[in-house]
């Protein structure tokens, strides 16, 4: 467990972004998922749970070392940085 971040291993973090996709699946459902249909149903029900899957992904890439595992954990963060705003402004313009 070499690379860490905050002086906790990225392995951790890793595991505990998987928590949190864990509990955004079983608990987020509420009102305005309801209330949504369409693609607005979609990004609001998945994407904040999509957001916390990449950031576990990129977490265990980054852990891994690997050649590639730097520029592919950037990528990975990104599309999770991008996936939260997509769903933030669905949340608010409902």
């Amino acid at each position: 467990m070499g690379a860490k971040l905050f002086g906790v291993p990225l392995v951790v973090w890793g595991g505990v972004c998987l928590i949190l996709t864990v509990i955004w699946i079983s608990v987020w459902p509420s009102e305005k998922v309801t209330a949504a249909d369409g693609l607005r149903f979609i990004i609001l029900r998945w994407f904040h749970a999509l957001a916390w899957l990449l950031l576990a992904a990129a977490a265990f890439v980054s852990a891994s070392r690997s050649i590639w595992a730097a520029s592919a954990a950037n990528v990975l963060a990104l599309l999770a940085l991008f996936s939260y705003l997509v769903f933030i402004v669905a949340f608010i313009t409902v």
